[in-house]
């Protein structure tokens, strides 16, 4: 494969991407623009969307702010894609809430949003594309954003690694459910990234010790969202059509201890 054919994977592909406003899925939105792809972008601040618009510089592409607590509105969002780019070919669900807390802290209503905006968001999507009027079904790919402490645990995180866990269930049982409609279902769990609002706010609730201590526990240092973003592409193109049903741990060597 050429240079050139390398960067056109995802080509004429319309690509939906939660959480597009800012870390991982904001570096997805460039390097599915990259590939070639239109690439779709949900996300919660208006600004930031704009401004990863006019970079991409292309009528094909498109935002929609929204706050993925608000199911109601999922379809609306869909059809109005639907019907002025087409059909969706594949699904990046980056979107992801954490609060840090002991479990005397947390309250019924912490729980409802991280479970929300990180797991039932993502089945309600799928559930709305895995429909013939939204999307490309036969080659489709859906790529959900985990974590590591999905596989790992760590205090003051209970309802983040439930739903993180719950998600990479679901993405299996998914995974066997749609298959013989042609759509592959994967996860990605990545470890703790260096340029992300959620990484920011972590070293806003630790002592500088405190974080130093979590990024000394990854052999390889911490990772980047390009990391993340690379391993997405390859997984949204026919590169990886034989892999579906998968965890990838992306984390430097931090789960291996």
């Amino acid at each position: 494969m050429n240079i050139v054919e390398k960067m056109n994977r995802l080509q004429a592909k319309n690509i939906l991407i939660t959480g597009a406003s800012s870390g991982i899925g904001k570096e997805c939105a460039y390097r599915c623009y990259e590939e070639v792809a239109k690439v779709h972008l949900i996300g919660r601040n208006k600004v930031s969307l704009n401004d990863i618009y006019s970079q991409l510089n292309d009528d094909n592409n498109s935002i929609s702010v929204l706050d993925l607590r608000d199911f109601e509105n999922y379809p609306k969002v869909i059809e109005n894609i639907v019907t002025t780019h087409g059909k969706l070919d594949g699904f990046i669900h980056s979107a992801g809430y954490q609060i840090t807390l002991p479990i005397s802290a947390m309250n019924y209503q912490m729980y409802n949003d991280i479970y929300a905006v990180n797991t039932i968001s993502a089945f309600e999507f799928i559930r709305l594309l895995s429909k013939k009027n939204y999307g490309n079904l036969s080659g489709m790919s859906i790529v959900l954003i985990a974590s590591v402490m999905s596989v790992v645990a760590d205090i003051a995180l209970t309802a983040y690694c439930a739903s993180k866990s719950a998600l990479v269930g679901g993405a299996k049982a998914l995974a066997l459910e749609l298959a013989n409609k042609g759509i592959r279902v994967n996860c990605i769990s990545p470890g703790t990234l260096v340029d992300t609002a959620m990484t920011d706010n972590l070293k806003k609730d630790l002592s500088p010790e405190e974080f130093m201590k979590i990024k000394s526990k990854y052999p390889l240092d911490l990772g980047s969202t390009k990391d993340v973003a690379a391993l997405s592409i390859f997984l949204l193109s026919e590169e990886s059509k034989w892999i579906t049903g998968q965890n990838i741990v992306i984390d430097g060597g931090y789960s291996c201890q």
